[in-house]
Order: C-alpha cells, then structure tokens, then sequence
C-alpha cells in the first residue's frame, strides 16, 4: 500500500488530506487554529502525521518520539 498525506495551510487552521483504505477515495480533516493557543493546531498536525505513519511508538518501546511544549 502507498502511504501519502497531503498538508494545506488555510486562513483558519490546515486541512489534512488522505487516501482512505477500504475505496480508495481521499478523506480530509480540518484541524482549525485557536487564538487562546497559538501551538495548539501545530501540535495537532504532528499528532496527525505520527499517527497516520505509525512512527510515534508506544509507551512500551524503549525509545519514541513525543511532542512536548518547551517555556522559555
């Protein structure tokens, strides 16, 4: 199977497009921008993009990849 995801930066946020499996047709999902919190859908399109790759791991592997907020 071919992997792929197509990211689009819009005025409010991103949409995130992807084949589905079962027909073969693309699915989209809008991860929208929150002004309270500016890393928000940042954070959200990495999740995305760990997830739909399967590269985050779990809490059981002896090393994995996160995303953390770091305050300066």
């Amino acid at each position: 199977m071919n992997y792929g995801l197509i990211i689009e930066r819009v005025e409010n946020g991103y949409i995130v497009k992807f084949p589905k499996e079962e027909d073969g047709l693309q699915s989209k999902i809008l991860i929208q921008d929150n002004p309270q919190d500016e890393l928000r859908s940042h954070e959200v399109l990495l999740w995305e993009i760990m997830n739909y790759f399967n590269f985050g791991g779990t809490k059981h592997d002896k090393e994995r990849i996160r995303i953390m907020r770091e305050k300066q």
